[in-house]
């Protein structure tokens, strides 16, 4: 968004930002040891400079898909998995950790009602808003309306089920992505 007013004879242009947050705890979570957080935080972030975007590969139909991802802490990112899609109905929030090659991070949320989704197998309500294109939308911005705990997997040759970390997302808080060049 950008105003634009006199002053003195000029016409002078302003860029107007906008700022989110997200309150946040990343835990180690060891099988059945005690829980251990290792970091918290609150991370007020700019969409447009702070939301890092990522082009993946066209499919052989030509569809595209992006990673809008924010570094949290620790080096640990929370992202979305973007795509042009007919009707939303449901989406995926990864968790990443730099330095990880065999990390996996896939949580999946499904539409429940309206803007309102949530995790198949696990507790965590979102709601989501999304940007109209000419094929029909794409994700546009994830509410949190709990806290919602995100699962990451920092060797994924451990057995099936298990998980290392959480990064958990509070209440309230607000994951906006920034525009890629060719959403529309």
């Amino acid at each position: 968004m950008a105003l634009r007013w006199t002053a003195g004879g000029l016409l002078v242009f302003a860029a107007v930002g906008y700022a989110e947050t997200v309150s946040w705890e990343i835990a180690a979570s060891p099988g059945t040891h005690r829980r251990e957080v290792l970091a918290n935080g609150v991370k007020t972030y700019s969409p447009d400079a702070d939301v890092k975007v990522q082009e993946h590969l066209r499919r052989r139909d030509g569809a595209v898909s992006w990673s809008k991802s924010l570094m949290l802490s620790d080096g640990f990112v929370v992202a979305a998995r973007v795509r042009r899609e007919r009707a939303l109905d449901g989406f995926g929030l990864v968790v990443r950790r730099r330095g990880d090659v065999n990390g996996y991070g896939w949580n999946w949320f499904e539409r429940v009602k309206d803007a309102e989704f949530e995790r198949p197998r696990a507790p965590g309500r979102v709601a989501v808003t999304t940007a109209k294109i000419p094929e029909g939308e794409v994700l546009a911005s994830v509410e949190f309306l709990e806290d919602v705990a995100l699962l990451y997997l920092d060797d994924t040759h451990r057995p099936p089920g298990a998980y290392s970390h959480e990064v958990v997302i509070r209440k309230g808080s607000v994951l906006r992505f920034a525009a890629a060049a060719r959403d529309d």
